[in-house]
């Protein structure tokens, strides 16, 4: 899963079982909607967020987003589920119009601290995706969805909403560019662990990730499995969290796609722009013409 996803889970119902290596286990059932879910280990999700490597990351994905912008045209820019607004503050860097909106309130506030540090001008608030068009105004030149943030929604109904809103708020020959895992890969060879990853909290606590994949063969979702691990002075403590995820694939994006007006689709394997093959790319990047 992208990185800048795999922390920021969805509304849906999630369960979290937390546990410690020095006392009896606790087991705690949540059911709450993103920005609270992370609100109560905010501390951790901050160290995953900065664990990552953004240089590398905005290196290879913003020059694929900006492949046929105009040179000096002034885009207007709605991120999607924007996280700590990496993306969104790099296209603002560039005098772009950005507005970036995402469900946790951390992260939002992570966004616009990277906005004052960087000294640039970007707009960011706190909405969940099924609810944006109430809460944003006019039309966009570009919508960027990343981090597989569309498989994160409830059910492929949402999926369509939420894109038959993002046609709606394009402007004539706006482009739509978003990033999701491709479940046809998955499944087929059965992918599921992801590489550990290490980070630290604003204290130097130490954080380990680790992330994988429960596939049901009756299911049209894959659990994802997030074992979180705090070092404290000596001791570990870990958390549990699962997550629901649809499985997208080429074929499903397509069709829903279409029924929400858009026509013209173009699906790349990554960000380098190499045509997607369906049964060996695991990621699938999408530029869509309104």
């Amino acid at each position: 899963m992208d990185d800048r996803k795999t922390l920021e889970l969805s509304g849906r119902k999630t369960t979290s079982v937390t546990s410690s290596t020095s006392t009896k286990q606790n087991y705690i059932r949540l059911s709450q909607n993103v920005g609270v879910l992370l609100s109560s280990f905010d501390h951790i999700a901050l160290a995953y967020d900065r664990s990552i490597d953004w240089e590398s990351r905005l290196s290879r994905e913003i020059p694929f987003i900006l492949d046929e912008v105009p040179d000096e045209m002034i885009l207007r820019v709605l991120d999607v589920a924007c996280g700590s607004g990496r993306h969104s503050v790099a296209l603002a860097s560039r005098g772009f119009d950005v507005t970036g909106f995402d469900s946790s309130e951390i992260m939002i506030a992570e966004a616009n601290k990277l906005v004052s540090m960087q000294n640039v001008t970007a707009n960011f608030f706190v909405a969940n995706m099924m609810e944006f068009s109430e809460v944003i105004d006019g039309e966009y030149d570009l919508v960027l969805c990343l981090g597989n943030s569309l498989a994160l929604l409830p059910t492929f109904e949402d999926i369509t909403s939420v894109t038959d809103e993002v046609h709606s708020i394009l402007k004539p020959n706006g482009r739509f560019i978003f990033q999701v895992l491709n479940f046809e890969e998955i499944m087929k060879t059965g992918f599921s662990m992801f590489p550990l990853k290490r980070g630290f909290t604003d204290s130097g606590e130490e954080v380990v990730f680790a992330r994988h994949f429960d596939h049901s063969e009756s299911s049209e979702e894959s659990t994802l499995v997030l074992t979180t691990l705090l070092k404290t002075d000596t001791k570990w403590k870990a958390r549990v969290t699962t997550q629901s995820v649809l499985r997208l694939d080429r074929d499903r994006m397509a069709h829903i796609l279409k029924s929400s007006g858009f026509d013209k689709l173009e699906f790349y394997g990554g960000y380098n722009g190499a045509p997607f093959r369906k049964e060996s790319d695991r990621s699938l990047v999408a530029r869509v013409i309104k």
